[in-house]
């Protein structure tokens, strides 16, 4: 894991990874009527899904390099 072609994409799939679970917890909680299912809620919930996926994006490149 010394290369810096593998180090990228492993941390491209965790970003991935990061963006995929933090939408479907976002999908979860509409769905199970925790979050009302209005414009305003669901772009304030997909903001602040891409702002945590930014943080554990900076994590996980943290954790590779």
């Amino acid at each position: 894991m010394d290369s810096f072609f593998v180090k990228f994409i492993m941390w491209g799939i965790l970003t991935a990874l990061a963006y995929h679970i933090a939408g479907g917890i976002r999908h979860m909680l509409m769905d199970f009527g925790f979050l009302a299912e209005t414009l305003q809620v669901g772009t304030r919930s997909a903001q602040l899904s891409f702002g945590i996926t930014v943080v554990l994006s900076i994590l996980a490149g943290v954790l590779v390099w």
